[in-house]
């Protein structure tokens, strides 16, 4: 196994491993556990991340069962059924998708998987009614609505024509579920109990999918090896940061009173990057990240209350550097500003903090 730059963190996979460090072709198909198999579907991204981590689950009977399906393009579409040849198996023998979130690199092949074989579709009834508010909020849109957010913000004017074009809401597919869960729903996977974790803040109807008897979670995009997920990426929610930090006090949950002894670890199956172990230092490490970029905030607020998010966003300790930052990661790092405001107000008229 190799180390990564978080103690206690170490990657399962030497070809994952090495693909998402060095940034050079995809990893290979590749065995987890007996029924079990990952492969890496293509983004088309030349930065992290770079591929989508899909798994496909062969139940005991006969049936498959994909997970994270990835990005739609005919690419994916014939490494996926060149993965199932492999394996003994065929595409008409798949049988459902499962998405942990709305998203296009995680969601977009399903639609292709239903039309061709009739594949259910599944996901959180959350995330649904989020795909739903998106798509009407997108048909709704009037010309001046990214331009008024934009100046809510406090977006100079002569900073606006940049970041108009951009939207965080982009990356969101209009599948439509064929069937709902919810928290503590199991799968309909025959041989295989997986059960359904709510693990909201990435996106509103984010899941995990926990397998206690082989010690396996799934995460999707809230918690990855080596890049922080984003937070608020399937439209407006009350306070984005505080689910986000309540469900990785969830998945740190899954290994209180155990022993971090190899055995009784879980091994951790993340949507981008690469498998690993070490949940409960990365859970941490992730919240450290969080609490910290809220202190940070919440500095450069105690230092000007009235201050807008764009100047408060200047203030802030952007990896790359505020002045660098190109304008989709700008007018990222500007909504990661509001939703940290508006968690320490929400905090703070709670009297929590």
């Amino acid at each position: 196994m190799s180390g990564t730059p978080v103690a206690g963190v170490e990657a399962v996979s030497e070809d994952e491993f090495r693909a998402e460090t060095s940034g050079e072709g995809l990893p290979p198909l590749a065995r987890v556990r007996d029924g079990l198999h990952v492969l890496p579907q293509a983004l088309g991204s030349t930065h992290s991340p770079r591929y989508t981590l899909s798994y496909l689950v062969l139940d005991t009977a006969g049936g498959v069962h994909v997970i994270d399906p990835g990005w739609d393009s005919d690419e994916n579409r014939a490494r996926l059924e060149n993965a199932l040849d492999s394996l003994g198996r065929s595409i008409t023998d798949v049988r459902s998708t499962v998405s942990t979130h709305l998203h296009r690199d995680h969601l977009g092949l399903a639609d292709h998987l239903r039309d061709r074989v009739g594949a259910v579709i599944v996901l959180h009834e959350r995330e649904q009614a989020a795909i739903e508010r998106l798509a009407d909020a997108r048909d709704r849109q009037t010309p001046g609505a990214a331009t008024a957010r934009l100046i809510s913000w406090g977006v100079p004017a002569g900073r606006r024509a940049e970041l108009e074009p951009m939207s965080i809401e982009v990356t969101a597919a209009r599948s439509s579920a064929d069937r709902l869960v919810s928290d503590g729903d199991v799968l309909d996977i025959p041989g295989r109990r997986l059960e359904v974790l709510d693990t909201p803040g990435h996106t509103p109807g984010h899941i995990a999918l926990v397998d206690r008897d082989e010690r396996l979670v799934f995460t999707g995009d809230h918690l990855l090896p080596s890049i922080y997920g984003g937070i608020g990426l399937g439209g407006p929610v009350e306070d984005a940061i505080g689910d986000q930090l309540a469900s990785l006090d969830r998945l740190e949950q899954l290994e209180s009173g155990q022993s971090y002894a190899v055995d009784g670890m879980f091994e951790v199956l993340p949507g981008h990057g690469f498998r690993f172990t070490g949940l409960t230092a990365r859970v941490r490490d992730t919240r450290e990240h969080h609490l910290a970029r809220s202190a940070e905030v919440a500095e450069l607020l105690g230092q000007s209350s009235g201050a807008s998010v764009w100047q408060v966003a200047e203030g802030v300790r952007w990896s790359a550097g505020w002045a660098n930052l190109r304008p989709f990661h700008r007018f990222s790092a500007l909504a990661q500003t509001a939703m940290h405001v508006a968690h320490l107000r929400l905090a703070d008229e709670k009297g929590v903090g």
